[in-house]
């Protein structure tokens, strides 16, 4: 059965059969994050398929340079290549950042730096025509203050010795901040994310502020392989499934579940080995679908190690975009080309519908 809604912009639009519906996000992290849009514009190229998702990273300098790059350039940019962007706030604030921030920030010392930020993010989703609430609207994600259950932050209590009910108190507060501005889920959407493990002796389930102020969990980790001294080789259920199973009972099932930074090295025992890798990139995708994650962002930088699947410095293959030759993971290609994966729509002036967005 095929049925007409009204949609939450008050335009009528088009729900589909559950098996008829796209059920992933596809994502990436990659490139300048929205200066320039080249090397997206590469990877879809040569996948054959646009990101849903650009996942960036900005922190809480509060100068006009950072404002007008994110507002002026990157998140517009990032819209006009096709894709939703996500914001990944850290709340760094330039030079020393205190390590009781997320304390600081709940006492309301940041109030006029979020008031400014959230308004300037409202004009943003008000598209070219500057009025919230009509047809040419947009969207975005905000994953604030991430990896909070780690030790390697300054909002991690593991760092600072707060409590990770200082971690809460900011996220309500700045949430609030919006909600004062009347900016609905329709538009924004507040991605919390936690790291794989505690690390610091905090549990996940101690910074979750609620489900009335959040839209989706989270979670980001990686195959370390042999990377490192300390990392062993482990299978995509291995990194994601104990936690996935906390963060659903947290929410009590009742929150889309995404992977927002994501990756596999290279590194085995045995040496460096793209059959391997090309392997977990197949389990990882086979993990997702089975799993119902609504969300996957490859973290695709060589960071720590080889983590890209497109530009690294490892690969199967190669394409060539301009004058420039990237390596590339055939098994990453096959598996983002299956239909599950959400396209965006030129069709819709918002890119993906809203029960996509919400991770429906």
């Amino acid at each position: 059965m095929i049925s007409w809604v009204h949609a939450a912009f008050g335009i009528c639009c088009l729900v589909l059969p559950a098996e008829a519906q796209s059920q992933t996000l596809l994502g990436i992290y990659y490139g300048n994050q929205g200066w320039k849009m080249e090397q997206v514009q590469a990877v879809e190229a040569w996948q054959g398929k646009k990101h849903a998702v650009v996942n960036l990273f900005t922190d809480w300098t509060n100068t006009p340079k950072v404002m007008n790059t994110l507002f002026g350039q990157q998140l517009p940019n990032i819209w006009n290549n096709g894709n939703v962007p996500m914001v990944t706030w850290e709340p760094f604030t330039g030079g020393q950042t205190p390590n009781d921030i997320e304390a600081r920030i709940a006492a309301g010392q940041y109030n006029p730096y979020i008031a400014n930020w959230a308004g300037r993010m409202k004009a943003f989703l008000s598209g070219p025509d500057g009025v919230y609430g009509n047809a040419d609207d947009r969207r975005a994600y905000v994953r604030l203050g991430h990896e909070m259950n780690g030790n390697w932050y300054p909002w991690s209590p593991a760092v600072g010795g707060n409590s990770p009910l200082d971690y809460v108190a900011m996220w309500t507060r700045v949430r609030g901040v919006f909600s004062a501005l009347q900016i609905d889920p329709a538009h924004l959407q507040w991605v919390w994310c936690v790291n794989a493990e505690d690390v610091g002796g905090f549990t996940a389930e101690q910074f979750y502020p609620g489900n009335d102020y959040v839209d989706w969990v989270a979670i980001d980790g990686y195959n370390w392989g042999a990377s490192q001294t300390w990392s062993t080789w482990k299978s995509p259920s291995d990194i994601y499934g104990p936690m996935l199973a906390r963060v659903r009972a947290t929410t009590g099932n009742r929150k889309p579940v995404a992977l927002t930074e994501f990756a596999s090295t290279s590194a085995t025992a045995s040496g460096v080995s793209v059959p391997v890798k090309s392997t977990w990139i197949g389990e990882l995708f086979a993990y997702a679908s089975t799993n119902q994650i609504k969300m996957l962002c490859w973290f695709n930088t060589d960071k720590e190690t080889d983590w890209a699947i497109f530009g690294g410095a490892n690969g199967d293959g190669t394409y060539k975009s301009g004058r420039t030759t990237y390596k590339t993971y055939a098994a990453y290609k096959a598996a983002v080309t299956v239909n599950v994966f959400v396209t965006p729509s030129t069709a819709n002036p918002r890119l993906i519908t809203d029960a996509q967005f919400a991770g429906n």
